[in-house]
């Protein structure tokens, strides 16, 4: 079982921090603040936890499986019976069966795009490419939002790296998330990073740290934007190598065996817990990047091994562990979990065995966070190849994150040439799902 244990809230309106000015200092989390919007009255979650599915999961092999489907469609995998009465998973997923209740299971996702960049990028942003403008990720959005720093902490983090479309778009770089690479499943893990240099001692760091600045105040490359956002990570780096609350943080090896055991002892199921860790110490936006053994989800060849021996395991415990670990501590309503890629894979099964890129039908799952629980939105055909019920666009899953992290996602920001842009292209939150 999970230790629980749940921090000390307290009850300020979100716009109450930005109001007096403190918004883009601390963020709306410092240390679990309980954020109630005005506006609606509710609560909104403190922080969002994406698991990025790079190369795109086959729906039909996991959370949609067509035990009907012709031939060269079904696949290898059985399904099993979940939690959730009368939906059933595939029979690699037997964790996640048993937490299903605590979700939202979305399978009728659907998109024109099935191309890897082209589709990271429309569910990333919730916009279609553009080739004038590259759009800011959701966290990026809730950084500029927030501000970049929660107390000692980034808003925003990637584990280990950000997805392609991962970032801040045409806003400045100083909304990019905080890159943390390496291994914590791997003993005496630490964040390269935050680690200043065996030689370098803190009132030197501070020595240069002020000579730097010093430069950049009488200089006109000083003001350039590319310097501001330059000098405002400079500003993060230095509060983060400073911070002991920073560096206790990324202490993974604090948490107890039986619980890293519970996580698994792999990259994925360890990021997962320093996930945990990061989201209850105030950080707003966490994404883990999936990309398992270096050639993700993309199954083009060899799809059932690829899944059964290699992908699903480290989700299926990690994932599964995620969400009973939140919901004993208290913090799954505080804590927004989405779990996709950037598309499904074909019903066809093609002559490597595998599935290939497919845009029109895929699943994403959805936990915490002011969402309904216990419940599948939307349906798929016999084979798995389109919605024929509620279809889901990626706008609206934009839509919907950004209303429960208390945006309003018809707000707008200003591109580079002073255009006023929407959040989301043209699109509500998902009215079903929403508590």
């Amino acid at each position: 079982m999970f230790p629980i244990t749940q921090p000390a809230q307290l009850r300020l309106t979100r716009r109450t921090w930005l109001g007096l000015g403190l918004g883009a200092l601390i963020g709306h989390q410092a240390s679990g603040l309980a954020i109630t919007d005005p506006l609606d009255g509710k609560k909104h979650p403190n922080s969002c936890i994406l698991i990025w599915l790079g190369g795109g999961a086959s729906h039909i092999d996991t959370w949609d499986p067509k035990p009907d489907a012709e031939s060269g469609v079904k696949g290898e995998f059985k399904s099993i019976e979940s939690s959730l009465a009368g939906v059933s998973l595939s029979e690699i997923m037997p964790r996640m069966a048993g937490v299903l209740d605590k979700t939202v299971l979305i399978r009728s996702l659907t998109s024109p795009e099935a191309d890897h960049d082209r589709a990271s990028h429309h569910i990333l942003t919730g916009w279609r490419p553009n080739p004038a403008l590259v759009y800011p990720s959701i966290g990026s959005v809730y950084a500029k939002t927030y501000g970049g720093m929660s107390g000692a902490l980034p808003n925003q983090v990637a584990i280990p790296s950000r997805p392609l479309f991962g970032g801040s778009g045409y806003l400045s770089r100083a909304f990019d998330p905080l890159d943390i690479p390496g291994d914590p499943s791997q003993p005496n893990f630490r964040v390269r990073d935050l680690t200043p240099p065996d030689q370098m001692t803190y009132d030197r760091l501070k020595r240069r740290r002020g000579m730097v600045d010093l430069l950049n105040s009488g200089s006109q490359a000083g003001q350039s934007e590319i310097t501001r956002a330059r000098a405002t990570f400079d500003d993060q780096t230095y509060a983060l190598l400073t911070s002991s609350a920073t560096q206790e943080a990324f202490k993974i090896d604090e948490e107890s065996d039986p619980t890293r055991d519970q996580y698994g002892r792999n990259p994925l199921g360890q990021s997962l817990l320093l996930a945990r860790r990061l989201v209850e110490r105030g950080v707003g936006y966490v994404t883990i990047n999936d990309r398992s053994g270096g050639l993700g989800w993309d199954t083009h060849a060899q799809n059932f091994p690829s899944l059964r021996d290699r992908l699903m395991p480290p989700l299926d415990q990690g994932l599964a562990a995620l969400i009973r670990d939140l919901d004993a501590r208290g913090q799954l309503n505080d804590t927004l979990v989405v779990v996709c890629g950037e598309f499904g894979r074909t019903p066809k099964i093609n002559a490597q065995a595998g599935r290939d890129h497919h845009g029109r039908a895929s699943s994403i799952l959805m936990a915490g966070g002011g969402l309904k629980s216990g419940m599948v939105l939307g349906r798929t055909d016999r084979n798995g190849v389109a919605p024929v019920d509620r279809p889901v666009t990626p706008a609206e899953v934009c839509a919907t994150v950004f209303t429960l992290l208390g945006i309003d996602p018809e707000s707008r920001f200003q591109s580079p040439d002073g255009r006023p842009i929407s959040l989301v292209d043209r699109a509500s939150p998902i009215s079903e799902i929403m508590a």
